[in-house]
């Protein structure tokens, strides 16, 4: 068994279960329905929308301020207009509970788009874990995998720009295997995880070597022109021009990479898309803001 999560200081075994202290309801005075938020300037209209929308689907929200706060912050920096897709296991997932384990079978989309992720088969739904002190769904790198085929599209030719956060063990996971995919059966696409030997951001590649196992940040631009940007940590790594489209969303798995598909070992914890580009100064508040929310060090 490998040393899962070494080099982000989270002591924490691959498979541990989410023991993380966080009371079910503790952001509430009394119950997460129709009360007040303790957090600061009360809840946004459009976050109460969805933790109702969740709690009716019967999910389970660990931390609602995840939601109300997420909103507030990209509504401040004028993005929340433009976000199509919000995912974090804090903020809402179906849990299934076996013995002393929760795995989530759905991941609810917070964004506005209603595009939820799910898997109903029980043997490759993710575990609830935690990744530097922050719950997070831990893939197998066997089956594991949430999809949907029917979650939001991007087109080549359209503006993109997506952001996740995750720890991948590379020797785990298989040779094309991706944390964040789209569902199309395409060889390629807007993606984060693994291409052989190489860490995969959109279409930007480096050695994998310095993130095996580390719980990282990914993001990515996709113009008009189809130029990709790809960064780590809030580094640009390189840029390349290629066209593809991204329709749907898996999570844990890349779909149909030679004749098969390519599973993850890994932690997810949070993955954002837009469709459209950030200013500069909204790339560095968004790098900032998901950095300090999980604990992230560069």
């Amino acid at each position: 068994m490998s040393d899962w999560g070494k080099g982000v200081n989270n002591n924490i075994g691959w498979g541990q279960g989410a023991d993380n202290n966080i009371g079910w309801g503790s952001i509430y005075d009394k119950s997460y329905a129709g009360e007040t938020l303790l957090g600061g300037g009360g809840i946004d209209p459009q976050a109460q929308a969805q933790i109702t929308r969740i709690q009716n689907a019967g999910g389970t929200i660990e931390d609602a301020n995840v939601i109300n706060e997420d909103i507030k912050f990209l509504k401040s920096i004028g993005l929340f207009a433009n976000l199509k897709y919000a995912v974090d296991p804090r903020a809402g997932i179906t849990q299934r509970v076996d013995g002393s384990d929760t795995f989530a079978s759905k991941i609810f989309d917070y964004s506005g788009s209603d595009a939820d992720t799910a898997s109903a088969t029980g043997s490759a739904q993710p575990k609830k874990g935690i990744l530097n002190g922050v719950t997070s769904l831990d893939f197998d790198g066997v089956d594991d995998s949430l999809t949907d085929e029917d979650t939001v599209s991007f087109l080549a030719g359209q503006e993109m720009f997506s952001v996740a956060v995750y720890a991948q063990d590379f020797n785990g996971s298989d040779f094309y295997a991706r944390m964040v995919d789209k569902f199309s059966p395409d060889t390629d696409g807007k993606a984060f995880g693994r291409k052989k030997e190489n860490i995969i951001v959109f279409f930007q590649e480096t050695s994998v070597t310095p993130f095996q196992n580390v719980q990282v940040m990914v993001s990515a631009t996709s113009n008009e022109d189809n130029l990709a940007s790809g960064f780590i940590n809030g580094l640009l790594i390189s840029q390349s021009t290629f066209s593809t489209d991204h329709i749907g969303k898996t999570i844990g798995s890349a779909r149909a990479i030679n004749s098969g598909d390519n599973y993850s070992k890994g932690k997810f914890q949070k993955n954002w898309d837009f469709n459209a580009l950030p200013t500069p100064s909204q790339l560095t508040a968004i790098h900032s803001y998901i950095q300090n929310q999980f604990n992230i060090t560069f």
